[in-house]
């Protein structure tokens, strides 16, 4: 499984592939399990998270 992007949406430091999760049928990827678990827990208190994902996914389809 490889995630859409390669640096986390909050720190900005590389995905690292025991911190992949699945968002809209796609893989997305955190720096660390907290990141990941933390947007997991929180996805719609996250509007800028999940903007940023959705903007990803649609460049993805695009290609």
């Amino acid at each position: 499984m490889k995630a859409i992007n390669k640096y986390c949406p909050r720190s900005g430091k590389p995905v690292q592939s025991d911190s992949l999760t699945a968002y809209r049928s796609v893989t997305v990827g955190f720096c660390n399990t907290g990141c990941r678990d933390d947007f997991a827990k929180n996805i719609e208190n996250r509007p800028e998270d999940k903007n940023y994902f959705d903007i990803l996914i649609k460049e993805n389809l695009q290609r």
